[in-house]
């Protein structure tokens, strides 16, 4: 393994102590992606929505719309992250959004007059989850140009706490516009959002590369990025163990969904509330985590995280029972999100501070590869433990799984990592 990482170009790798707010080029790219990650969780609603409505399709046809959005994650990760190399960082934003304006624009102009296809509705679903990809590597690649080791945790915050609101706020604004505007122009602003995230990107300056790191960039394949990510102990473990924590969480999700409904007697809005409140509890996770993650022990923090996640829901459907189980069960989704904010932020600032410039991209996209593969097997896994054990004994035994998978990280080098700039230290 390469021993000595390239100097990177951009702001000063000392720690710093400003906020990222401060930083111009940071605004942008901030903005741009807030706005985008709102039309996109409006998005998600939606395209399923529009196959009900619209379409009238079976429940298996929906099921095709909406996996149409995710599989793409699968196929174009390692395209993306070698192509993000090649080219612009703020074309490649500005591009991608302006894609899914387009898509989003065209749908609704035939809704509007000739009512929807199922194929066309597959096809820009797939459309879009293919750029989704793209925007994701090209903004993960862009953060730490524009951001200082010492400010990529403050950085990263917002950009989970901006998540987190548009989780919440995405699925909410969709359902309440449908009613008061209407499919085809709720679409219409969906797509103005879009293009107002590209129009957030246009002042978006980057520092520039010289020509060894050019030359470096271009030289790097997929296969080299591939093997930094699995050489580089502290990266590999983070990516493993993020693998694992999507494949419980799903499976997880699924299966409590029929046990809440089934055998604690939850309604659905009741649900959908104690399921929302994990956002809110990531949303505040990502806010302090931000503010405060400077100050924190990075390694103690992604190594016990995860751990209190996974225990937080275990003992909260544990002990659930019916007629009380709101409250604790509420209790449970506000700990999870807060820690899962708080792995999410420290290990996406950790692996943007390891790789040299020139493997940015091919780390990030095999690390978004290998972390979200499994998301669909979980949600499979879930439905399946729930007909063979039933929903209560399947969530325990999820539950219990995901704790103790989730320790395999106190044993990682990272839990030695103190602060972000000082991990190059552990990464052996």
């Amino acid at each position: 393994m390469q021993s000595t990482k390239a100097p990177r170009t951009g702001p000063d790798t000392a720690a710093v102590t400003e906020g990222p707010l401060r930083v111009a080029a940071f605004r942008s790219l901030w903005a741009g992606d807030s706005l985008a990650q709102l039309a996109h969780q409006v998005t998600q609603f939606l395209l399923p929505l529009l196959a009900v409505t619209a379409i009238h399709s079976s429940p298996s046809s929906v099921g095709v719309v909406s996996a149409s959005q995710f599989l793409p994650v699968i196929f174009l990760s390692l395209v993306a992250g070698a192509y993000a190399n090649r080219v612009s960082a703020r074309g490649l934003l500005v591009a991608c959004n302006l894609l899914r304006a387009a898509a989003l624009g065209v749908l609704g102009v035939v809704c509007a007059v000739t009512g929807l296809d199922f194929w066309l509705l597959v096809g820009a679903a797939v459309v879009i989850g293919c750029v989704v990809v793209f925007h994701d590597v090209g903004y993960q690649s862009a953060l730490p140009r524009v951001l200082a080791p010492g400010q990529l945790t403050a950085g990263n915050g917002l950009y989970e706490a901006s998540f987190s609101a548009a989780q919440m706020a995405g699925p909410a604004l969709a359902g309440y516009a449908v009613h008061a505007l209407g499919l085809p122009v709720l679409m219409s602003v969906t797509a103005a959002l879009f293009l107002g995230s590209a129009l957030c990107f246009l002042p978006l300056r980057l520092p520039a590369l010289n020509a060894a790191e050019k030359a470096r960039e271009a030289g790097v394949s997929v296969r080299a990025g591939l093997r930094f990510t699995w050489r580089t102990a502290v990266i590999r473990d983070l990516c493993l163990q993020s693998a694992l924590s999507n494949l419980h969480e799903q499976a997880f999700v699924t299966a409590f969904v029929l046990y809440a409904i089934r055998s604690l007697g939850l309604s659905g809005s009741a649900l959908g509330l104690i399921m929302g409140l994990g956002s809110v509890g990531a949303l505040i996770g990502s806010l302090v985590v931000g503010r405060l993650g400077t100050r924190m022990h990075a390694g103690l923090v992604l190594s016990v995280s995860l751990v209190v996640a996974g225990f937080s829901l275990l003992v909260g459907t544990a002990v659930a029972r019916p007629g009380s189980a709101e409250p604790v069960l509420a209790t449970a989704f506000v700990v999870n999100g807060v820690a899962l904010a708080a792995y999410n932020v420290f290990a996406m600032s950790l692996r943007s501070t390891l790789p040299p410039p020139e493997y940015l991209s091919t780390v990030t996209a095999g690390y978004r590869l290998v972390s979200r593969a499994p998301m669909p097997l979980g949600a499979l896994l879930g439905g399946v433990l729930v007909d063979a054990l039933g929903g209560g004994t399947a969530v325990t035994v999820i539950g219990v799984s995901m704790t103790v998978c989730a320790m395999s990280l106190l044993r990682s080098p990272l839990r030695r990592v103190r602060r972000l700039h000082t991990a190059a230290e552990h990464t052996a």
